[in-house]
């Protein structure tokens, strides 16, 4: 799917991944054996794949630094929310007489869900840097065909000339700090752009989306904004930097081992994909129920307490820490504290078991058993605030250019296997280790969370093509210099198409 996501776009591959879902979804409810039941649930699986890896990439590229927190960080947000509904969903159901209605209608629901998700893509523009990257791939091929440059910045020319001069001319730094916005009116042609499916399907709109009319429209600014302006050159000396390194030795492989820091950041995706997985959240989803029931809690009152309560309780806690949270400390210090705290929890766990064995039989409660029903229900908010979604924040956002399809893919693949391999082993585990098995998560979340501080470069309040400098594959200032050259050979282009 990765190579599908760098061809056809992140919007088309949000459309492949919600129609899979819709099909899939289909097929299970029909279905009247259990292969047709398989067939579903592995083209179900494929469509989530795709949406969650395409989703994440455009979230990243569509948003400003100041609103990428919360943006990403609402793709932990929405499998709760999921996870909490099929809950409840299901518990209704499950208080009619048994019939084929209730599988059926518990599959079928994603029908729905897929349906909303097919019509929402219909509002949504393409990512402008996906534009960008086309646009310089075009680009590359005019000029072995000895034709012109295309203008970069269309809409912006003739009569906004002036304003690509001012910004050129300005001196490196001041421009990226600029902020004065330019009140001057989008030229007629903006307005039959088509920057979304709805606007060509129910508007009619025929003329083809740009970098700099998407990033105008994902900003509500006029199109010959400063801000704009600034944002699409320097998205257009990122891509142009990548795509000159891609050029200079065979693609992608030249790419990953010749650019400074891109081993490194590939490194760390699959590194906080293991990480994600092997939190221990699937340990103590695993051993609850056991010191549920050391509390006196009957087996429906521990289902109600352990998934209900226990989703309903990481709802509140992923909200308050993706919206106003992470915002505050920034990424790596949210990801080293929470690796570390959630080592002290499982340490304590360990501690209280070791000395305090629990006994589900036992004829009344023990303070043991309530201090670890405490800590077990401590573990979400500090790692739900903070590890959670950080890694999938850090994660995408950290493989700029032409990484980003393959260190977001790998991040994802690795994290998924891991919570196959961990729910497979963590029983197991469990069974022969007993207590002692709390210390495989604490030991790692304490050591993962002290080399955090030491490996990762911290991310926030950078633009994504900023944190090409973070990790030394360039020197920000002559990232200026470049952008400021982007500006003037645009001015060039609008001068030779007029």
């Amino acid at each position: 799917m990765t190579p599908f996501l760098a061809w056809f776009g992140r919007r088309n591959t949000l459309l492949v991944g919600s129609f899979g879902l819709l099909l899939g979804g289909i097929l299970q409810t029909i279905s009247q054996t259990i292969v047709i039941i398989y067939v579903g649930r592995i083209i179900s699986g494929m469509g989530l794949g795709a949406s969650s890896l395409a989703g994440v990439i455009y979230l990243a590229e569509v948003v400003n630094k100041e609103h990428r927190t919360a943006s990403v960080g609402s793709v932990q947000v929405a499998p709760i929310i999921g996870a909490l509904l099929s809950y409840w969903i299901g518990y209704g159901v499950d208080k009619d007489a048994p019939s084929t209605f209730q599988w059926r209608f518990l599959l079928g629901f994603q029908v729905i869900l897929a349906c909303a998700h097919c019509f929402g893509l219909l509002f949504i523009p393409e990512s402008p840097r996906f534009l960008a990257t086309v646009h310089v791939k075009q680009e590359a091929k005019r000029r072995q065909q000895g034709l012109p440059a295309l203008p970069r910045f269309p809409g912006a020319s003739h009569k906004h000339n002036s304003n690509l001069n001012d910004k050129a001319d300005q001196d490196s730094k001041s421009v990226a700090s600029q902020a004065a916005v330019d009140t001057l009116d989008s030229p007629p042609s903006h307005a039959n752009i088509a920057h979304t499916l709805a606007d060509r399907i129910f508007l009619g709109r025929t003329a083809p989306a740009t970098t700099l009319s998407t990033l105008a429209y994902l900003r509500r600014l006029p199109i010959s904004d400063e801000i704009v302006l600034n944002e699409c050159a320097e998205i257009y000396a990122a891509v142009d930097e990548a795509q000159a390194v891609r050029d200079a030795d065979g693609g992608l492989k030249h790419l990953v081992f010749h650019k400074k820091g891109s081993i490194l950041r590939l490194c760390i995706a699959a590194w906080l994909g293991i990480w994600n997985a092997n939190t221990g959240q699937l340990i103590l989803l695993s051993y609850a129920p056991t010191v549920l029931k050391s509390i006196g809690l009957s087996n429906t009152s521990i289902s109600l307490v352990a998934s209900g309560g226990w989703t309903t309780w990481e709802l509140v806690c992923v909200i308050i820490g993706v919206y106003y949270g992470l915002n505050k400390v920034g990424r790596v210090t949210a990801i080293a504290f929470g690796g570390i705290s959630l080592g002290i929890i499982f340490f304590m766990l360990a501690a209280i078991e070791g000395t305090h064995p629990i006994n589900p039989l036992a004829a009344s409660p023990s303070k043991a058993s309530y201090g670890m029903v405490f800590l077990i229900y401590l573990f979400v908010p500090f790692f739900i605030m903070s590890l959670g979604p950080a890694t999938w924040i850090y994660a995408s956002e950290i493989c700029t250019g032409g990484l980003r399809e393959l260190g977001q893919g790998i991040f994802i693949v690795v994290a998924w296997v891991f919570v196959v391999i961990g729910a497979k082993t963590t029983p197991l585990g469990i069974l022969a280790l007993g207590w002692k098995f709390w210390f495989v998560p604490a030991v790692c979340n304490t050591v993962f969370g002290v080399a955090a501080w030491f490996i990762m470069p911290e991310t926030h309040g950078k633009t994504i093509e900023q944190i090409d400098a973070v990790f030394g594959a360039l020197d920000q200032e002559a990232r200026e210099i470049h952008i400021q050259q982007v500006l003037r050979d645009e001015k060039a282009a609008v001068i030779q198409s007029a």
